[in-house]
């Protein structure tokens, strides 16, 4: 009997101990996270100030939750209405990650063939006479710093894989270029060749699935208009940057392949979520989605499906930037196997910061990224 009792006592000593252990460890890193977030908060204020960005929502994800949203600045040039969380933007090109998810569910229903050819777009002749004629870099050219931009061949077979993965330059498949024109008209070859609409076939395979209440698939939505009395017009920066920015003309809001999903910071977060939760795509068919194909050469490409891949410091990221020249820019940045994301968005070109993504993926030279990186996912400055 002493034997069963003390060794009971033993039991519960021991599971006592565990639980103080875990406790501790839970309030350790509680604190940890709690001074993460206070040194990234001081840093977005800062570089908001910096660069004179009217409207700028941020938003955290660790392991499922978010663990911030962080909503600074004015949404109207008179500074009277203050961003909240529920201020929503122009996603621009993050569009393009929701294009993607649409199209591989799609795909995986038997309502198209990714290998299906592109070109037999109704206007695709055309377009692409212009691409190639007008001296629009899309088309084939010569960037800032030599870069050859191969040529757009109009005769030869592009399939809708190629246009999704961005290689449609030169010989389609063998090397990457980022072309967002040609992206753009992946939603117009859908009503082509289905009987819905874009928008229709984006709810079915993202929004809906994912629950996602506070996305607008373009301004026409009328699933979501409750989303547009809190978008923020846009900002144009000036030359010097010397001066906060001025009004701007809002850009094009129609919904494409390309751009047009109207949304806060929150609600891209929400949307990284549901992505994770297996909500929108099986855990395999969004690893395929993650997953680049090999240049000529044998190595990765820095594009995926729809989204921009690549390694830092050990830690695999994926992502998407989107910019509407004087008027809006955002960041959806993922580092999938620490259980972070950053979302970033704003109402001017201030958030944006020159970085070649149109032949690489270095998301660590955009410095908001990089403070992310440094403070949630580690790594030395």
């Amino acid at each position: 009997m002493k034997a069963t009792i003390y060794g009971a006592l033993l039991t519960a000593a021991a599971c006592f101990s565990v639980s103080i252990c875990s406790i501790n460890e839970a309030v350790a890193e509680s604190a940890t996270t709690q001074q993460q977030l206070e040194e990234f908060q001081r840093y977005l204020r800062a570089f908001r100030e910096e660069k004179h960005i009217p409207s700028l929502s941020v938003a955290v994800v660790k392991d499922g939750e978010i663990i911030l949203v962080e909503s600074i600045g004015f949404q109207d040039h008179d500074a009277e209405e203050a961003t909240t969380e529920n201020t929503s933007y122009l996603a621009a090109s993050i569009t393009k990650t929701f294009t993607a998810a649409t199209l591989l569910g799609m795909e995986a229903d038997g309502h198209i063939d990714l290998d299906a050819d592109f070109t037999t777009l109704s206007d695709w002749g055309r377009r692409c006479h212009w691409l190639t004629t007008s001296g629009n870099l899309f088309g084939g050219g010569t960037l800032e710093n030599g870069y050859q931009v191969p040529e757009i061949s109009c005769d030869q077979v592009i399939t809708l894989r190629h246009v999704l993965q961005n290689q449609v330059n030169g010989e389609p498949g063998s090397s990457f270029f980022y072309n967002p024109i040609v992206f753009g008209r992946l939603s117009n070859w859908v009503e082509e060749n289905t009987d819905k609409s874009w928008r229709y076939w984006m709810r079915k395979y993202v929004i809906e699935p994912g629950e996602l209440e506070h996305i607008a698939a373009g301004w026409r939505d009328a699933n979501a208009s409750g989303v547009l009395t809190h978008f923020a017009p846009p900002f144009k920066n000036t030359p010097d940057g010397s001066n906060w920015a001025t009004p701007w003309v809002l850009p094009n809001t129609e919904l494409n392949a390309s751009s047009g999903i109207i949304a806060s910071a929150k609600a891209l977060a929400e949307y990284s979520i549901a992505l994770d939760d297996e909500r929108i795509m099986s855990a395999n068919l969004r690893e395929h989605m993650w997953t680049p194909t090999n240049d000529t050469e044998g190595n990765p490409m820095p594009y995926a499906y729809g989204w921009y891949v690549q390694n830092w410091q050990d830690h695999r990221l994926v992502w998407h930037s989107g910019w509407w020249p004087d008027a809006y820019a955002g960041l959806l940045l993922k580092a999938p196997d620490d259980g972070l994301t950053l979302v970033a968005l704003s109402n001017g070109d201030g958030l944006r910061h020159e970085i070649d993504t149109l032949t690489q993926a270095q998301i660590e030279e955009n410095p908001l990224a990089l403070k992310f990186l440094q403070v949630f996912v580690g790594g030395a400055e």
